[in-house]
């Protein structure tokens, strides 16, 4: 006999099955296995996981495309850093480390070629 699950338990499982599955992305985009794939594949996998970690990064942003700043585990930084330069074409600078989180800070679509100092920007 089965159990019919929540709607409660269902919303649970989805959302920790999003997070594992960027996650999963990212680990199998580091591997001789990924660039093996055709264009198409590696295309539409990295702009999915990286879309991910972008999404965490600029979520309750009034528009992405301004400087971005928050605060991340010390263990994703890889992927927030490549989803920023993906996204934005700036790089996702370390601010400050606090506990397992680093506070980060990159200057955004509309400052990409800028040459002003990130922390005056901040």
């Amino acid at each position: 006999m089965t159990k019919e699950m929540t709607p409660k338990e269902i919303a649970a499982i989805n959302s920790e099955f999003k997070t594992a599955n960027a996650f999963t992305k990212w680990k199998f985009m580091q591997t001789p296995e990924f660039n093996k794939l055709p264009d198409a594949v590696r295309y539409t996998v990295e702009k999915e996981c990286l879309t991910h970690y972008f999404n965490i990064l600029t979520d309750g942003m009034p528009d992405w495309k301004l400087p971005i700043s928050g605060t991340i585990p010390i263990s994703l930084l890889n992927p927030f850093r490549a989803a920023v330069e993906y996204f934005t074409g700036t790089e996702l600078s370390v601010i400050e480390q606090v506990d397992t989180n680093f506070k980060v800070f990159a200057r955004g679509y509309y400052l990409m070629g800028t040459e002003d100092d990130v922390y005056d920007l901040i």
